[in-house]
């Protein structure tokens, strides 16, 4: 009974210290995580703003950056394979940019979506891979301008940092059309709304404004990304883009919900055809701060107000900085005494 009582001792130790190394092992991995997530923060820069102490002074009001807040950028391509790269020019364009706000502490996700054909300042290169310079065109073109997805997406996301006054966005997940048809057939059929007259060429059929009409496959893919000639049809596939992020979220929540397993089936799916800097400590803090985060229809989505016009024949826009300062610092920022 001694040795039996003994060896229980042992095995009990054993898995206790094994226990503490695992927890042990998270907290670690979560503070590093979180740290990579805030390293490069810095407040924003404007005319509405004041800097003040590592603060910002914003109409009368002091305000902080929200120490909770973390955010990434998702990228959506309009080629079929995010990893066949190609030369500097031709390596395809950013078809869509949603910019993800978490905040680890109220569970509150906020979703920024960037018209592809927001003006801003893009940094361009060569056929070589040499700088040549910084030039305003549509941020979509920030992503030609790499020749692998990694040089891509970092450009888009300096960009996209310039859209928000430098706000601090250095994580990026870069999916092409392959992984949307993947990921929609592993979910299964969803319902959705159009928005304005729509021709689906998936099926060749067309459907009027206002239909409600089943998505899967292909036929999600040509959802959120057919568009017609029209100067506004961009904005009007950012509203199919969220309809079906919000009918997506919804379905893909409620199977998780039901079978955990599923995130892990819904990854392996997703790897060969997603691309992205995020690094483990940086998953393992996401992944142990948004288990209680709701999905779907919980997500605030943010519109920023604009004008949309041509430029050189094609269609442009060029956002409303005094509303877009409120959204940033809203979404950001917190008030402080």
């Amino acid at each position: 009974m001694r040795k039996v009582l003994k060896i229980s001792i042992i095995v009990l130790s054993v898995i206790l210290a094994l226990l503490i190394i695992a927890v042990s092992t998270v907290l670690i991995l979560n503070k590093i995580g979180k740290n990579a997530f805030h390293k490069n923060d810095t407040n924003i820069v404007n005319k509405y703003v004041t800097e003040d102490e590592g603060g910002i002074i914003y109409k009368g009001d002091r305000y902080e950056l929200n120490p909770d807040v973390i955010a990434l950028l998702l990228i959506g391509i309009d080629k079929d394979s995010v990893n066949k790269d190609s030369s500097v020019g031709i390596n395809g364009q950013a078809d869509t940019l949603l910019v993800a706000v978490i905040d680890t502490k109220s569970k509150a996700v906020t979703v920024i979506p960037i018209s592809r054909e927001t003006l801003v300042d893009v940094n361009q290169y060569t056929t070589s891979g040499n700088y040549s310079g910084v030039a305003n065109k549509q941020i979509c073109l920030a992503y030609a301008y790499g020749d692998s997805v990694e040089k891509s997406s970092e450009n888009v996301l300096l960009s996209v940092s310039r859209v928000l006054f430098g706000i601090n966005i250095s994580s990026y997940v870069t999916m092409d059309l392959d992984a949307l048809e993947k990921l929609s057939n592993a979910v299964g059929t969803m319902e959705v709304k159009v928005n304005e007259d729509y021709y689906d060429t998936d099926s060749g059929i067309r459907y009027k404004a206002g239909t409600t009409i089943k998505v899967k496959g292909r036929s999600a893919v040509n959802y959120v990304h057919w568009r017609t000639d029209d100067i506004d049809a961009n904005n009007y596939r950012m509203e199919r883009q969220q309809s079906f992020m919000t009918a997506f979220m919804n379905k893909a929540g409620n199977q998780i919900s039901d079978n955990f397993s599923n995130v892990i089936t819904y990854y392996n799916l997703m790897k060969p055809y997603v691309s992205t800097n995020i690094t483990l400590p940086q998953t393992t803090y996401l992944t142990t701060s948004c288990l209680r985060i709701n999905l779907g229809n919980s997500i605030k989505y943010v519109h920023i107000p604009g004008e949309t016009f041509l430029k050189d024949g094609f269609s442009a826009f060029s956002p409303d900085y005094d509303a877009l300062t409120d959204i940033v610092i809203d979404t950001f920022y917190k008030k402080v005494s």
